[in-house]
């Protein structure tokens, strides 16, 4: 931005912790509500945001990953673009991973139905149609050696036969780790946004 490469931007970052971005069965850790209907509306309501959809995106890494992509699939209304590091969309229902078991577990109790309601894949069949309707943009980016590359390139797979518009860039010799993954692609990233931002923003101007 300070070098007139991207637009000026808005960066908020929300920590996860170990929510998975979504709210718990036991309603002690609510971090979807948080974000959906506190913390978007905080910052439309305290900065100078292009406060609709077309000038706001999600970006996110490993949990924070598979979390965008949800919230992009499940509120196309909000979002114009996802951009999601280290991993694509887990399908809880049918997962055998551990590591995902033990989060169904940990956070949704194992009810069928709450696990349902918070399955990105879900929100894709119910939503699809307006998720290309609005040309909602999907960008995934994973390290060539990452455990959870099979995701993002399932995940492509499986939206780009919906029709939806999903890039993926995946980067040799890099695992697990956000940093390399930003340095290595991080501009692209932005770039990437950017353009997305700038043609909202041409619209917007054209319609004016």
């Amino acid at each position: 931005s300070e070098a007139g490469e991207i637009q000026p931007v808005i960066l908020v970052y929300p920590n996860g912790f170990r929510s998975g971005y979504m709210d718990h069965a036991d309603g002690k850790v609510m971090i979807e509500t948080m974000i959906i209907r506190e913390l978007i509306p905080l910052i439309d309501a305290t900065y100078r945001t292009v406060a609709s959809r077309e000038g706001r995106a999600v970006h996110g890494f490993s949990m924070g990953s598979s979390g965008g992509l949800r919230f992009g699939i499940k509120y196309p209304e909000l979002f114009c673009s996802v951009v999601a590091y280290g991993g694509g969309a887990i399908n809880l229902e049918t997962s055998t991973d551990p590591f995902i078991l033990k989060i169904v577990e940990r956070n949704l109790a194992n009810d069928p139905e709450l696990i349902r309601q918070h399955n990105t894949f879900y929100f894709l069949e119910k939503n699809q149609e307006i998720v290309r309707q609005k040309d909602i943009k999907f960008l995934l980016i994973c390290g060539d050696a990452d455990n959870w590359k099979e995701s993002a390139v399932s995940f492509q797979q499986v939206l780009e036969e919906k029709g939806i518009s999903c890039g993926l860039i995946t980067v040799p010799e890099i695992g697990h780790q956000i940093g390399r993954l930003y340095r290595a692609t991080g501009k692209e990233a932005a770039l990437f946004q950017n353009q997305i931002f700038e043609r909202a923003l041409s619209s917007e101007g054209d319609r004016n």
